[in-house]
């Protein structure tokens, strides 16, 4: 009877410990996500390169990307009223915390 009992214990704490070391909290595995906001104070569209995706944005208008922390590149080329050449920024950006990209 005694084996028995000790047996059982043994397996109970056992069997416990494992479940409470296989338990995690949802939120650990979420990356935090922070907003880059890409804004265009000329009349003219913009093209508008970051993290792979790429989208045409109006004059006065603003584009918003979700993305996780990490440094990102992007670049911005005018599309149209210029008179010779297009104006065309690039750059990188750590992001740490909210932003937002200016231009032209």
């Amino acid at each position: 009877m005694k084996r028995y009992l000790s047996i059982f214990l043994v397996s109970f704490f056992l069997a416990l410990s494992v479940s409470f070391v296989s338990c995690k909290k949802d939120n650990e595995d979420l990356t935090p996500r922070y907003e880059l906001r890409f804004t265009n104070t000329s009349n003219n569209p913009y093209l508008i390169e970051v993290d792979g995706n790429s989208s045409t944005i109006l004059g006065k208008t603003f584009k918003n990307y979700s993305l996780e922390k990490g440094t990102y590149a992007w670049k911005i080329s005018q599309q149209s009223g210029y008179l010779l050449f297009p104006t065309i920024q690039e750059g990188t950006i750590n992001l740490d915390r909210d932003k937002e990209v200016v231009f032209p």
